[in-house]
């Protein structure tokens, strides 16, 4: 917005007179002689005294107007500097002018509310006497040459409060000239930055590193392996290993003693890793209980092992949370280890990613508690579950699953008691499908719970067609994941269930594994006490390979104890399974609790089962499991 012109001035007033009187002085006597040259003497004479006062009207009018032109256009221009001298006593960015020596002649309200200084104590200083000493003198040396031969200057600066503490502004030095060229005066606009400088520090931590731990996070650590990449020779002598390290059973631990307080396990954790690093070993957090750990320059895959040794002991050295709370942790590793890229690009970084999860994954399968290497199977392993997963999203809405019934025997008699509903998946390209795949994987991705429901609902709709049929299929068990009960009201789900298919809940046993149970937390036993309120029986899963005592086996109240095949399996050598199973066996009978074993192939087994009282099993022995129309076929049987 430019400042209003006021072109007349006083001498253009004066020049505007000046020519006017001439011409008038030149012609106006020649008008008065052409107008009244017939007329007499006296008309003449009174002509020439109108004329005078015509010239009067004339230039007083005249005069008026330029003189009313020119207040008016001085007027705007009063109006308009005082609009800009308003805007920028109330601007919000710090202005100051300093004459031809940097003497400050003038600053607005801003720079006070800037500095804390007041602006009598700013006007008449020079500008070098309000240096916060954080810039060398070279730099002002290069500002100030800047402004005197180009103009302007623009950048940050640090300036300083007047209560000593440092800030940032964001400066623009102006050189003004006067209408000969000349030097006039600086003029300086000055902008707090310290919030802004601040918010963009605290959005690029949070772009790169991990806010719980402080450690870069997964876009940090992968531009670091992609450096690391480059800097390692080409010819494969020395590499790079990527270590990912996973917290075992960190949810559980999560869940048992609160979020916090697994937060403080990632903290101290993260703490425990550090310590066991060397220079140049760096650690990130991805997310979770997932960390990973990067190393530059290792000559021997012997180095990483140790690495790793190191790691899996520190961490399962146990931490102690609070006052009253010390866990035990056990982690898993999987490494990959890369040669060199000088063009290593985030694909590659990437794959390598990929590759030390994938190992990780394999020493999971392992049993936990350990470390694994990265080879070729795994990738083939790891797009197999990518397969598995995309089918098993469509595989229930295409009805690719059905219900196999494995019988279960009285150990006595040998009479028929019931079965165990297992769930099959009858792939059209792959055919049967293993549960050893596929449930694991529908654990991971949520998948159970629908799985799940489908289990129960098919199950009883079996057994009310069975009884329908005039068969008595006993009681049937069906497997519940932990998460099939931690997601919805399950015991709701177990009422409808059986209202709408119009069966007895007295008919249908409900198995948990030990583990479930762990990861159900406090809410365990009051969900299990709806349970058996609903009329359908519990029973214990895979008993003896948990964390169960006797204190929880009072607290659930369950119906039955299945003691699994690992133990079975032992009867008939030399393992120890004997004594574990003596004593399951001894444990039920105490409490009144029915006792059911599992992969029973041998009458071996069978004999020394009946010898220490067991109540039933189910096994190869007598009878795999099977379709439910063979399931009937046996009904009819052993009816």
């Amino acid at each position: 917005m430019a400042l209003p012109e006021t072109r007349t001035s006083p001498f253009r007033i004066a020049l505007i007179y000046l020519v006017v009187g001439c011409l008038w002085i030149l012609f106006s006597d020649q008008l008065v002689a052409w107008f009244f040259a017939s007329a007499g003497q006296d008309m003449q004479l009174k002509a020439q005294t109108f004329k005078g006062w015509a010239f009067v009207v004339v230039s007083s009018v005249l005069i008026g107007v330029l003189v009313w032109r020119s207040l008016r256009r001085l007027d705007r221009a009063s109006s308009f500097m005082t609009l800009q001298s308003s805007m920028i006593e109330h601007a919000h960015a710090g202005i100051m002018a300093a004459d031809a020596e940097r003497k400050v002649i003038y600053a607005n309200p801003a720079i006070e509310r800037m500095t804390g200084a007041s602006l009598d104590r700013v006007l008449g200083r020079n500008l070098a006497e309000f240096r916060s000493g954080a810039h060398e003198q070279l730099f002002y040396d290069e500002l100030w040459r800047k402004v005197d031969q180009e103009g302007m200057w623009q950048g940050e600066v640090i300036a300083r409060r007047r209560d000593g503490s440092m800030f940032n502004q964001w400066v623009t030095v102006t050189r003004v000239q006067n209408r000969q060229g000349g030097l006039a005066y600086y003029v300086l606009f000055a902008t707090d930055i310290t919030e802004e400088k601040a918010d963009k520090e605290r959005l690029r931590y949070l772009a790169f590193y991990d806010p719980l731990t402080d450690l870069p996070n997964r876009a940090l650590m992968a531009e670091h392996l992609r450096n690391a990449l480059r800097q390692t020779p080409e010819d494969g002598r020395t590499r790079v290993a990527v270590l990912f390290v996973d917290l075992d059973d960190f949810q559980t631990i999560n869940e048992s003693y609160g979020h916090q307080l697994g937060d403080r396990l990632l903290q101290k954790a993260s703490q425990r890793i550090l310590q066991c690093l060397g220079e140049g070993q760096e650690l990130g957090r991805f997310g979770g209980d997932e960390f990973v750990v990067l190393v530059p320059g290792v000559n021997d895959q012997h180095e990483v092992e140790q690495l790793a040794t190191r790691l899996l002991d520190a961490l399962g050295a146990g931490f102690t949370l609070d006052h009253t709370a010390r866990v035990m942790v056990r982690a898993s590793i999987g490494i990959c280890l890369a040669a060199g890229n000088r063009i290593s690009d985030s694909e590659q970084v990437s794959s390598l990613f990929s590759q030390a999860d994938s190992a990780l994954s394999e020493a999971k399968l392992a049993g936990k508690n350990t470390f694994a290497f990265y080879s070729a199977d795994m990738t083939r392993l790891a797009r197999r579950r990518l397969e598995l997963e995309e089918a098993l999203t469509t595989g229930l809405a295409r009805k690719q699953f059905e219900l196999f019934y494995q019988p279960v025997w009285d150990v006595v008699t040998g009479r028929l008691k019931g079965a165990e509903a297992l769930i099959r998946w009858r792939h059209p390209q792959w055919g049967l499908v293993s549960p050893v795949e596929f449930i694991p994987l529908a654990e991971e991705t949520g998948l159970i719970t629908e799985l799940g429901g489908w289990v129960l609902e098919e199950a009883a709709r079996q057994i009310r067609q069975w009884q329908d049929q005039g068969l008595d299929p006993g009681v049937v068990a069906v497997n519940v994941s932990s998460k099939q009960l931690k997601r919805g009201h399950f015991p709701g789900f177990l009422r409808q269930v059986v209202t709408e298919v119009g069966v007895s809940p007295r008919y249908l046993e409900v198995e948990l594994t030990e583990s479930s149970l762990l990861a159900l937390g406090d809410r365990t036993t009051e969900l299990l006490s709806e349970i058996r309120e609903t009329g359908a029986r519990l029973a214990i899963d895979d008993f003896g390979t948990g964390y169960s005592s006797l204190s929880y086996l009072r607290r659930f109240k369950v119906d039955k104890l299945k003691i699994d095949r690992s133990f079975v399996s032992e009867l008939s050598s030399e393992g120890g399974g004997l004594g574990i199973v003596k004593a399951i066996i001894a444990m039920g009978q105490a409490m009144d609790l029915e006792v059911q074993a599992e992969g029973v192939e041998l009458d071996s087994q069978l004999q020394v089962l009946a010898e220490l009282g067991c109540d039933s099993f189910q096994g190869y022995l007598k009878g795999a499991p099977m379709p439910a129309a063979e399931f009937a076929e046996l009904l009819v049987r052993e009816s």
